[in-house]
């Protein structure tokens, strides 16, 4: 693998913050009602920036959801109509909340771009005026949802997050938190299993998922269906096709990357070599390299296109390092790993979706 160098300015971001020379001051904060314990990490740095500190807050994931929160066997036609249903439930207890504006913002950030993550879990969500604290409902619908989902696996599970219009690094994290609970594998029958919310608060428990301040790579890598080793061209492109993504990791027998394959390779593979060195084509026909690639893509194995220089980090790696790494290398797209196997694909798209228009 030759993956790509640290871009110079990722590791030179940070966010420091002067604090009084204490040793470890503690702060408290209040998060949906669950005190948490803030530490501030004392960090002694050079003589320009004297002591600086990083708060580092870590809420269980369990803490942020309220029985009185959770909703077992409920029924709708599609997440619209559970997001219609469940929103009320919500904020029931919240008489000052306009549920008709607040349905409303979270069907226009549905339209913008889906929250179904897929394996039967969708995470509507929006920042609102109506509420002043993150809020966070659970409708369970055993029987599924009609809409079409990334893996064919029916919606079952929908977790509506609502918080206030501000930039919040506990809303943005408990999103990734709960994209990484719907990859555990059979937690969805757990949580549609449970025979009433103590229940599901207890499988939740069970998770030991932990919300921390730092917004990494794996929560917000996205699950792309990889290509394999031997699959041919016409495989590869019913993957693009199928994930929505410019940049696919091509995998081995072993489940570790191996590179990546582009739209932009196919498109090579397409065109004759000697079209890429001259700039008039007007004498070829308007499909003719195209007609002849679709006679051979059956025959052409990804290997032949594919490339080994590609960008990979690790699922700890932050949000700014996964940015300014593919602003320094003008990629569209990076593969993130757990302990060095796949775990996901991250674009500029995600980023703009998942961060900044979340």
């Amino acid at each position: 693998m030759n993956q790509r160098p640290l871009a110079p300015q990722a590791s030179a971001l940070s966010d420091l913050r002067h604090a009084p020379m204490d040793s470890e001051p503690v702060l408290p904060a209040i998060i949906s009602r669950q005190e948490v314990s803030v530490k501030l990490k004392v960090v002694l740095t050079s003589g320009l920036f004297g002591l600086s500190f990083s708060p580092e807050a870590d809420v269980k994931l369990v803490h942020l959801i309220q029985p009185n929160r959770v909703f077992l066997n409920l029924e709708a036609k599609n997440l619209e109509e559970a997001i219609r249903l469940l929103v009320p439930l919500v904020v029931r207890d919240k008489p000052q909340v306009d549920q008709m504006r607040l349905i409303d913002e979270v069907l226009g950030r549905e339209r913008l771009v889906s929250t179904i993550v897929g394996r039967g879990f969708a995470l509507p969500h929006a920042r609102s005026d109506e509420v002043s604290e993150l809020t966070i409902g659970v409708g369970i619908f055993p029987e599924g949802l009609e809409n079409p989902t990334p893996d064919g696996k029916p919606v079952k599970a929908v977790f509506l997050l609502l918080e206030p219009k501000r930039v919040s690094k506990l809303y943005l994290k408990t999103l990734g938190v709960l994209a990484r609970l719907a990859r555990m594998e059979g937690i969805l029958s757990k949580l549609v299993s449970a025979k009433d919310p103590d229940q599901y608060i207890e499988t939740i428990k069970e998770t030991d998922l932990v919300v921390t301040e730092r917004l990494c790579a794996g929560d917000i890598a996205r699950s792309t269906e990889p290509a394999y080793l031997g699959m041919t061209l016409k495989q590869v492109a019913d993957l693009f096709f199928r994930n929505d993504i410019l940049t696919l990791p091509v995998l081995n027998t072993a489940e570790k990357v191996v590179g990546v394959v582009r739209c932009s390779d196919l498109l090579h593979a397409a065109m004759p070599e000697y079209a890429r060195m001259i700039g008039g084509l007007r004498f070829l026909s308007e499909f003719e390299p195209f007609d002849r690639f679709l006679h051979e893509e059956d025959r052409m194995p990804v290997d032949s296109v594919m490339t080994k220089d590609y960008i990979e980090v690790e699922e700890t790696a932050s949000i700014v390092e996964v940015t300014s790494l593919l602003l320094h290398h003008k990629e569209n797209a990076l593969v993130v790993t757990k302990e060095g196997s796949y775990l996901g694909m991250i674009s500029l798209r995600d980023i703009i979706t998942k961060v900044m228009r979340t």
